[in-house]
């Protein structure tokens, strides 16, 4: 199902919602149950007779020759095994911490933006400022070496199915990503410092195997989801520029901003994937044990009942309980630095570009549509 608007979702889920919330689809791997509704997607993902583990029985996958996720990615585990290890990390994700990465982060956007400054007008908002931003924020909290940066940053973005690569090629550098960060794990038991992978070994919570699948997951859930959200987000203000004059006229607005972004310009558009491990009824329609199911996190954040006017991008919104992070037992834990390194961003940007401006024509941009995460692929501005 493609979108017709760049903007909106595609028209198919809005009759979903309405008429077949709980429907079959197919996938690469077979067929699935999809599902639409706010309501729907919440009590899936709260209920642990769905599993996240693609091991099990009908799990539904985007690819044909997914690589297996190393131990400690935990995003992909259940119930006792994924709480170890998400208590393991979680607490370097605490509020109090990612404060006190504010200063890192602005100094870290500040310094993209004077090498914009310093270049030629216009320029691409994405490669210039959205990719190494997020790309810096995560490395120096992992503690990677600057010059192992576009490593990190080629394999990252071939990992996550970017346009054009082979399911070869996704393969390839899953697998040398996987090496790299088993590398940089052994380096830190042998010589723990003072970043978070060094306060993962002291605290002894997890081993060496499963360290190498929570950086992987930490990677790959704070590069391009943050990269992608900022960039379309920026793009969504300069598209509603009564919006944009708001929260320049009222920066208290910059939370409400962040969130509505996160909902409006929900990346994630291919939905979370479950598998039923028992019989379960959901939105009245019996789902059997072994049949996968993908819930639509971007649907849910757009659905009629759960939102006043759903399609209509508001800064001035109440802080609504959207679905981005997900929810339940698999809420993204990196939800906090998320929202402070868009927010962070959006700040320093709009504060030191006034004159900030859309370099090109929306029908000129290239939308994400057959990447993992959606978004656009370059963003031209000029100021």
């Amino acid at each position: 199902m493609r979108r017709t608007d760049p903007f909106d979702l595609p028209p198919q889920y809005r009759r979903l919602r309405a008429e077949q919330p709980v429907a079959r689809v197919r996938t690469p791997s077979g067929e699935a149950w999809l599902i639409t509704r706010y309501q729907d997607v919440r009590a899936v993902l709260t209920d642990c007779r769905f599993s996240a583990n693609p091991s099990t029985p009908g799990f539904p996958t985007f690819l044909s020759g997914d690589v297996t996720p190393p131990p400690g990615f935990f995003l992909q585990a259940d119930e006792a095994n994924h709480a170890r290890m998400r208590r393991a990390v979680s607490r370097e994700f605490l509020l109090g911490h990612m404060e006190a990465l504010r200063p890192l982060m602005r100094a870290i956007v500040d310094q993209q933006l004077d090498d914009l400054l310093a270049g030629p007008v216009p320029a691409d908002f994405i490669d210039k400022v959205a990719r190494p931003v997020s790309s810096v924020v995560i490395c120096e909290l992992l503690g990677v070496p600057h010059s192992d940066y576009p490593f990190f940053e080629s394999r990252i973005q071939t990992t996550l199915m970017r346009a054009g690569t082979t399911e070869e090629e996704i393969g390839a550098a899953a697998v040398e990503l996987q090496a790299y960060i088993g590398k940089l794990v052994h380096d830190a038991i042998k010589e723990p410092g003072g970043d978070l992978l060094g306060r993962l070994v002291l605290a002894g919570d997890v081993t060496e195997e499963e360290m190498v699948g929570v950086v992987a997951l930490l990677l790959l859930a704070g590069y391009d989801t943050v990269t992608q959200t900022t960039g379309i987000g920026l793009l969504t203000l300069l598209r509603n520029p009564d919006q944009l004059a708001a929260l320049r006229a009222d920066p208290s607005l910059y939370p409400n901003a962040v969130d509505e972004i996160l909902r409006y310009c929900t990346a994630n558009h291919l939905g979370l994937p479950r598998a039923a491990r028992c019989d379960v009824e959901v939105g009245g329609i019996e789902i059997k044990a072994g049949e996968g199911v993908i819930v639509l996190i971007d649907s849910a954040n757009r659905d009629e009942a759960a939102f006043t006017d759903p399609d209509v991008f508001d800064v001035r919104r109440v802080r609504a309980p959207h679905m981005t992070f997900g929810f339940g037992f698999h809420k993204c834990i990196g939800l906090m630095m998320a929202r402070i390194e868009l927010e962070t961003m959006l700040r320093v940007v709009l504060t030191r570009l006034p004159g900030l401006r859309l370099a090109a024509e929306i029908d000129e941009l290239v939308f994400r549509q057959d990447n993992l995460l959606y978004g656009v692929e370059q963003l031209p501005i000029a100021w």
